[in-house]
């Protein structure tokens, strides 16, 4: 018995030598590659202007320059290999590559399979082209439609989850592409930047892609699964990351034509950024990882980061709950921004809904005339308007008219906060005389006037706090014209993420605990100002 717990831990040390290599950093893939001195690389040959065959079969494109680099920087020859989007995971698990530079974009599903190289060295992102006479402008739009697509694409299940798409998948592009001139689909989703380049053909005249572009992803290197953290993860990231710094990566996308370069122009610039000390900010923290403030916040751990950050990593990364607008800098800033927003709609509104309906009550009431029945005409239509048409009205039809004439632009938040307070006004308005009315059924002579108005205000203050409250729930309706509240910010989270359910939820809560600060402050200005009243 004793020489059987002996021999286990005899294992057990054996074991521990053996992972040694692997965590002071070995590689056995790198290892290789110097030993036979060629880096196999994986590549695809069906995404131009990424990687294409040229007309003497070559292989060549924005990846292909890469590839040749990074051989260069590791002292070796290049060998590219053909692989296909459905079988290059299978080639790098099988060893037949070394490493994968082809089109791959970095999510959590594949870190799951393989290992990333951070920093990334260009972006994704996801669109259809459309056949002619097929297009719409928003993705909503294409909901059930038959959309052909290519399998093993990373953006297939989120895409066809989130806007209920019938794919029909196919293993190549070429296939696809086959697919959409047939009519067998309306569009095709793919790539970005690989159906830019396909709509600039001759052949592909008429076929559009007006719509916005989806799930913005950055590319990345892949290596085995095995090397997470080895030397040849941190050698390729060493030099990716300098490609970033000399503006290589930029250059590269440009002599390509890619069209896009606003991610690489702003990786270029995190990448450069040096402290007071001359020395780059963007250094590798003592585990070997860049320091959490030049990664994607989806790739850091809670123990990299602290605050709001590490919060919401420590609870997605124990409960499985992703609360993306709290560990994500960017999610979050649009988050709070778009409270802040809600927060002084509120404010504007409730200022003028105030201002408007008390000062209008004074002048009509007690007295007669047309001007009397013009401003209750006036109220009345603000009272009946929905806000959203009021909207729509003001800022569309005459703010398109005071654009084409005169060059004058209205301010977006401005006639959101008009149309809620106008609205509410009439409401505040015709509350406060028909409260006067009641006075007078006691003091036939009482006239609502200003140092009148607390009393008065004690048989309106109901119906005027009723007001009050619904105008916090309405400012959602300003992301109509694109004002960027708390409703508006959640969409374009649902939108980027894809996190419908909490999201949505997320939001009814913060609506209602928004909702309950707005009542306790009406109760509370009621109860401080109302006591002070004269009673009748």
């Amino acid at each position: 018995m004793w020489n059987s717990a002996f021999l286990k831990v005899l294992g057990l040390i054996g074991l521990l030598f053996l992972s040694l290599p692997a965590q002071a950093g070995g590689s056995a893939t790198l290892d290789a590659i110097r030993k036979n001195g060629v880096l196999r690389v994986g590549v695809k040959t069906d995404f131009s202007p990424y990687n294409s065959l040229n007309a003497q079969g070559e292989v060549v494109g924005f990846e292909s320059d890469i590839a040749a680099l990074v051989a260069a920087r590791l002292g070796v020859a290049l060998k590219k290999v053909s692989i296909t989007t459905e079988n290059r995971f299978q080639k790098l698990e099988l060893g037949d590559v070394d490493i994968l530079i082809a089109t791959v974009g970095d999510t959590p599903a594949r870190r799951k399979i393989a290992t990333a190289i951070e920093p990334g060295y260009n972006e994704t992102s996801v669109n259809v082209l459309f056949g002619p006479g097929q297009a719409v402008d928003a993705w909503p739009k294409i909901r059930h439609e038959t959309i052909c697509a290519v399998q093993g694409s990373y953006f297939n299940k989120p895409m066809s989850e989130r806007y209920l798409l019938e794919l029909q998948t196919y293993k190549t592009v070429r296939d696809a592409h086959l697919a959409l001139r047939d009519g067998q689909c309306s569009g095709f989703l793919y790539a970005t930047a690989a159906l830019f380049n396909t709509g600039q053909l001759p052949d592909w005249r008429g076929y559009t892609m007006p719509l916005p572009n989806a799930l913005v992803t950055p590319m990345a290197i892949f290596i085995s699964r095995s090397e997470r953290g080895g030397e040849l993860d941190l050698a390729l990231g060493n030099i990716v990351a300098d490609l970033h710094r000399t503006g290589w990566l930029l250059e590269a996308n440009r002599k390509w034509g890619i069209a896009s370069t606003a991610w690489l122009t702003a990786q270029q610039a995190l990448w450069s950024d040096r402290g007071q000390d001359g020395l780059y900010k963007c250094v590798r923290n003592s585990s070997g990882n860049w320091i959490a403030a030049c990664r994607s916040a989806e790739n850091v751990s809670s123990a990299e980061v602290a605050g709001l950050q590490a919060v919401g990593l420590w609870v997605k990364e124990q409960l499985g709950v992703d609360l993306n607008f709290l560990y994500d800098p960017y999610d979050r800033t649009k988050f709070l921004q778009g409270i802040g927003y809600t927060m002084l709609l509120i404010a504007a509104g409730v200022v003028i809904s105030l201002a408007l309906g008390i000062a209008v009550a004074i002048a009509v009431d007690g007295r007669d005339g047309w001007a009397t029945r013009l401003l209750h005409a006036v109220m009345a239509y603000g009272r009946l308007t929905p806000p959203l048409l009021m909207m729509y009205l003001i800022f569309f039809g005459f703010g398109g008219w005071t654009m084409h004439e005169f060059g004058v632009k209205l301010p977006a938040f401005a006639v959101a906060a008009f149309c809620s307070g106008y609205y509410t006004a009439g409401m505040v308005m015709r509350a406060l005389v028909e409260a006067a009315n009641h006075v007078r059924t006691t003091e036939p002579g009482y006239r609502l006037r200003p140092r009148r108005l607390a009393r008065t205000a004690q048989y309106a203050s109901w119906p005027v706090k009723q007001a009050l409250i619904n105008l916090t729930k309405q400012t959602m309706i300003a992301s109509a014209i694109a004002i960027p509240e708390l409703l508006s910010a959640s969409s374009l989270l649902i939108a980027e993420k894809g996190n419908i359910f909490l999201t949505m939820t997320v939001l009814l809560v913060t609506f209602y605990l928004i909702t309950s600060l707005w009542t306790r402050l009406f109760n509370y200005v009621e109860k401080a100002w109302l006591p002070a009243a004269e009673r009748p």
